[in-house]
């Protein structure tokens, strides 16, 4: 009996220290405030008060909570969050980083080889109710992303595309942003997903625009390189015209690099790694890259459809 209890003391000992050790290990990210370091036990306690269950939840009578006219129900389901007074933005945001904060410093005094179960606990229920509020400043603001990414969709640049990028910038400005400087955090959001999708969208008429010059200089460019198959010339001319046809389903530089490399349609010629590089702006590595995903989605068409011939080509 007393060999299986030190047994039993044993493991818990060394689920203890794995426990403290991974905790260790986590990073903590927060706004720190001056003002957190001279909190006496009843300004920690107004802090951990002031937020009732009922704000962690929302009211579902609310009025505010119906869902946006023109939204697809998952997209409605995300903006069902009520939207914060300015009082109550501020309490919840002081509320998650006032916790981190406390979970850091405890965390700071963790011994591994020495602390208790208790003290653990102690800290992860600090870093759990942190996350609670965190989550709650998030639902609150969803409206805010769907609102400015409705704004600006392109023809080129999807709802979908922006609406994750615009989530996880929602996601970057809720742990970045010091609510002690008084202004409201839908104004410091609204700038950073703004931002963010004019970037997107800039990046991806850049893209287009060396998609397009690269197209129009492709016939003209002087390439050494063969890879073309041995087959006869209407054989080829069949295959490359199919393969063409499949090559749609890939994104525009996919298809560049398919057809500069496997010399689609009536040219015997081929590009170099190293050319369609700078015709792209990219390496040349990242350019052998995207014909391998281009290849491997090639690959599995020609499976789907049976279509030896490509699967051959490409193989």
């Amino acid at each position: 009996m007393i060999a299986c209890s030190s047994l039993l003391e044993a493991r818990q000992e060394k689920a203890t220290r794995r426990r403290a050790e991974r905790l260790l290990q986590t990073e903590i990210d927060f706004i720190s405030n001056p003002a957190f370091k001279t909190l006496d036990v009843e300004g920690e306690f107004e802090i951990f008060s002031e937020c009732n269950a009922a704000s962690w939840e929302g009211n579902n009578n609310s009025p505010s909570l119906k869902n946006p006219r023109q939204l697809p129900a998952h997209l409605a389901r995300l903006c069902e969050g009520d939207v914060l007074a300015a009082d109550e933005e501020q309490a919840l945001f002081r509320r998650m980083n006032f916790l981190k904060y406390k979970a850091n410093v405890l965390r700071s005094q963790l011994n591994p080889e020495t602390c208790s179960d208790q003290e653990l606990d102690t800290i992860e229920l600090f870093l759990d109710e942190a996350l609670r509020a965190r989550n709650q400043i998030f639902r609150s603001n969803m409206r805010l992303v769907v609102s400015i990414i409705k704004k600006c969709v392109t023809p080129h640049v999807t709802f979908d595309d922006l609406l994750s990028d615009g989530i996880w910038t929602l996601m970057k400005a809720v742990d970045k942003f010091d609510y002690d400087r008084g202004f409201r955090f839908s104004t410091y959001a609204y700038r950073a997903i703004t931002n963010y999708a004019y970037r997107k969208i800039a990046d991806q008429r850049k893209e287009r625009s060396r998609y397009l010059q690269a197209k129009q200089e492709q016939p003209l460019e002087e390439v050494s390189e063969e890879k073309r198959p041995e087959m006869d010339e209407q054989t080829w001319l069949e295959l490359s015209e199919l393969l063409d046809q499949k090559i749609e389903n890939l994104d525009q530089r996919e298809q560049l690099i398919v057809r500069a490399r496997y010399a689609l349609g009536r040219s015997s010629k081929v590009q170099t790694f190293q050319k369609l590089a700078d015709q792209l702006g990219v390496s040349k590595e990242r350019v052998r890259q995207l014909e391998q995903r281009a290849v491997a989605k090639l690959r599995a068409m020609s499976e789907e459809t049976r279509l030896d011939q490509i699967h051959e080509l490409v193989g």
